[in-house]
């Protein structure tokens, strides 16, 4: 792997405090979703990996039903949400894009929350151990499962995606570093990767050179890029895109996975309105 940084390390220093300053925004999202019905929205939950207790996220749509196949995200936070627990994990990336308008956010969304970044067969071990759980408590749609993340998280994608890659329906990493040896591993999935033009933590050119490699093998990835210097897109890519049907219609195996009413879902946060 071969990062390549934005502008300069006084970005990485700036991002770091931004970070402090709104380390509150995870216990907001967490309780976006407190007037829910019971056990649905962001709910927090406990696995054992490796012997030792990890937590959790997962955001269930208000209108969960077990009697019903869902389609599901499993999203790979960035290096500045890792710890041990609280709603950390929920500061950046995809959770607050959720939280603001969660009754219409189709997907069941799981959130594992590292220690450090994605790296490592101990963190690919927690990703996928937090799938299998999710799996297993809820109707998820095995078919239909998105690996997503951001920064860091984005790396995980590439890097996770490529070991496990019969397992997932499609990758969405955004500002993510490349993984060049990975590539080989990637031609089989469908990629959109998002990047902003002058994000100053991670240069957009990790996105460029990831999707042209993977095209250049075979493969299915496009590159949305926008005009813009923050290093968290993610509320870009769901507003701005048709991110959300694209994800909507992924599925490993179309002819057998359940089709489901939240298919019909806009592609788009803003055209979704006030439920």
């Amino acid at each position: 792997m071969t990062l390549r940084y934005g502008h300069s390390a006084f970005h990485l220093v700036c991002v770091a405090l931004l970070t402090l300053l709104v380390g509150c925004q995870g216990s907001q999202v967490a309780k976006s979703t407190k007037a829910f019905p019971k056990q649905t929205g962001f709910v927090e939950r406990k696995i054992v990996v490796d012997g030792f207790i990890r937590p959790v996220w997962v955001f269930l749509p208000p209108d969960y039903n077990p009697n019903r196949m869902y389609p599901a995200i499993l999203f790979l936070h960035g290096l500045f949400e890792n710890g041990n627990g609280g709603t950390n994990v929920l500061n950046a990336g995809l959770a607050p894009v959720i939280a603001k308008n969660p009754k219409r956010w189709p997907f069941i969304t799981i959130f594992p929350q590292s220690t450090g970044s994605w790296k490592g067969d101990d963190r690919e071990r927690l990703a996928m151990a937090a799938l299998k759980d999710a799996e297993h408590e809820y109707m998820i749609d095995t078919d239909r499962v998105i690996l997503a993340g951001f920064s860091f998280g984005g790396l995980g994608v590439w890097e996770i995606g490529a070991k496990n890659r019969e397992r997932f329906a499609a990758l969405v990493p955004a500002s993510a570093p490349e993984s060049l040896e990975s590539v080989s591993e990637l031609t089989t999935l469908p990629v959109w990767a998002f990047a902003s033009h002058d994000d100053p933590v991670v240069n957009s050119d990790n996105s460029v050179a990831m999707c042209d490699a993977i095209k250049s093998k075979g493969g299915n990835a496009r590159l949305t890029q926008f005009d813009s210097n923050e290093h968290d897109c993610w509320l870009q890519a769901i507003d701005n895109s048709e991110l959300i049907k694209w994800m909507l219609g992924q599925a490993r195996n179309p002819f057998q996975s359940a089709p489901g009413a939240a298919v019909q879902a806009s592609g788009r946060l803003k055209s979704w309105g006030t439920p």
